[in-house]
């Protein structure tokens, strides 16, 4: 593994398909902040150091001298959250890797011995359940990743392969693993909790997600191509090179050479230009791509950043007290994702309304009825596409500027990164659903037209309709093919 993490290291990470390995040098760097913050509490200083000697928040003003009481003390009182609200187990392990590649850049001040033990959970899948709501993004993703430290100080949850009943959720205090149950050492309670992980591993599974939903819908519009016709112009590359954006090129060299082998034929009297959810297509498509290029720039610079506090920095031999908990970054991103996902819905809706509607494609029936008058067709799932688009939409009030004064005043503005987030896996399990829709539609569109789908296709198991028929089936079986995870699972 690279010494950067990239989101799609961490989204395979998550899925089990690899294992983390830390950057080369983080046991030095991280042992050097250790090494100083074991000097500090040997020392009797008048100064205070947030976290170690002081309570949190609004009560850092008084000298906790129970510096072990004290770190207890943080965890307990974030430990508020209903785990019946929890994420799933991939979120999960995104998020407990996050933490561990936050802290490995060193400046937490924690021991390598608290790192390995926290990679030894993530490798044999020994994971902490982690509550989905209560983080601001503000001083960290407090109330989820003190659900970490309270796995480790054997009161918390656990799930995964990698725990000794297996994979359901317990809450013993027994394990395996050499050093739990752990008495929470000086910044160890703060470090696991005072950072950006929860939020930022969460994107970035989403965003790897959103990514891979964009490529499966190409691969539907390839096939849809094939044997419907549009007028070829809009798609070609020479014509999308004349403006400096990447993704709407990217969009026309890939459909461009199936569409203008059945391209259609100028006719005067009738339309020569396609309605806009199929003529900008390179424009819609190839501008989420772009976004997502820059989500993931942001989310791979929080994912590599220290999210702490206080830091120590090894220039001033000192530890400095600050925001590097702020999710500023994490929040904008969020909020641009939703505005992909709700861009994606909107034009998904349009292109199959498009497609049931024979005054605008001129070349299937209403409703790709088999029959129509007799018959319904996909009427119902055209009205849950757009009952769900609806629903996103509905969704896309930026979480960045919902800030509310919390915390005695202390949290006077905050990010709300983390609400952003759990919107986002609404949206992404809602489109899910609206790309099933896509793709029976697009099948049950080829089926009237008597194309033969390839063989070992997404397409090879679908069923089609013949007459008025249940589709939830339909819609799962698809939604089971190429679905990379479930949010709710």
């Amino acid at each position: 593994m690279p010494e950067l993490l990239t989101s799609l290291d961490l989204f395979s990470i998550a899925k089990g398909e690899r294992q983390y390995s830390p950057p080369p040098n983080s046991k030095t760097i991280c042992s050097a902040s250790s090494d100083a913050l074991q000097d500090y509490l040997s020392q009797k200083s008048s100064q205070l150091l947030y976290g170690i000697d002081t309570g949190f928040g609004p009560h850092a003003f008084q000298n906790n001298e129970d510096r072990l009481e004290n770190q207890k003390s943080l965890v307990y009182h974030l430990t508020v959250s209903d785990f019946k609200d929890r994420l799933s187990h991939i979120e999960a392990r995104a998020v407990l890797c996050a933490r561990i590649h936050s802290l490995s850049q060193g400046g937490s001040g924690i021991s390598w011995e608290l790192l390995e033990l926290l990679m030894t959970l993530l490798e044999i899948d020994c994971i902490p359940v982690i509550p989905a709501k209560g983080s601001l993004s503000a001083s960290g993703d407090l109330i989820p990743l003190s659900a970490i430290a309270l796995s480790l100080m054997g009161e918390g949850l656990w799930t995964g392969k990698g725990h000794p009943s297996g994979p359901t959720i317990h809450n013993d205090k027994k394990s395996e693993v050499t050093g739990l149950p752990r008495v929470l050492q000086p910044k160890e309670a703060i470090s696991l909790t005072n950072g950006t992980s929860f939020s930022t591993a969460l994107l970035s599974i989403q965003l790897e997600s959103t990514h891979r939903l964009h490529d499966f819908i190409l691969d539907q519009l390839e096939t849809l191509f094939r044997f419907h016709s549009v007028f070829a112009d809009a798609f070609f590359p020479a014509l999308h090179k004349t403006k400096r954006h990447s993704g709407p090129i990217q969009i026309a060299n890939r459909l461009y050479s199936i569409v203008s082998k059945n391209s259609k034929t100028k006719i005067e009297g009738k339309r020569i230009q396609d309605i806009y959810s199929i003529r900008c297509i390179p424009q819609i498509l190839g501008s989420i791509l772009d976004e997502l290029d820059g989500i993931r720039l942001s989310v791979e610079n929080e994912l590599n950043s220290l999210s702490d506090n206080p830091v120590y920095i090894e220039e001033e031999k000192r530890f400095v007290e600050g925001g590097n908990f702020y999710a500023s970054q994490v929040s904008f991103a969020a909020d641009r994702l939703q505005n992909c996902l709700a861009v994606l819905a909107t034009w998904i809706e349009r292109f199959i309304q498009y497609l049931y509607n024979p005054t605008e494609n001129n070349d299937f029936p209403l409703m790709l009825s088999p029959q129509p008058g007799r018959y319904a067709g996909l009427s119902g799932i055209g009205l849950l596409a757009t009952h769900l688009t609806a629903d996103i939409r509905r969704d896309s009030m930026p979480g960045s500027v919902q800030s509310l004064s919390s915390n005695g005043g202390n949290q006077d503005i905050v990010p709300m990164g983390a609400i952003s987030i759990l919107r986002n896996r609404r949206s992404l399990d809602s489109l899910n659903t609206l790309v099933s829709i896509l793709t029976y539609s697009i099948f049950q569109a080829g089926t009237l037209k008597g194309f033969h789908f390839p063989k070992d296709s997404i397409y090879t198991n679908l069923v089609p309709l013949k007459s008025d028929a249940r589709l939830d089936g339909e819609l799962a079986k698809i939604k089971s093919l190429f679905t990379t995870y479930s949010p709710f699972e």
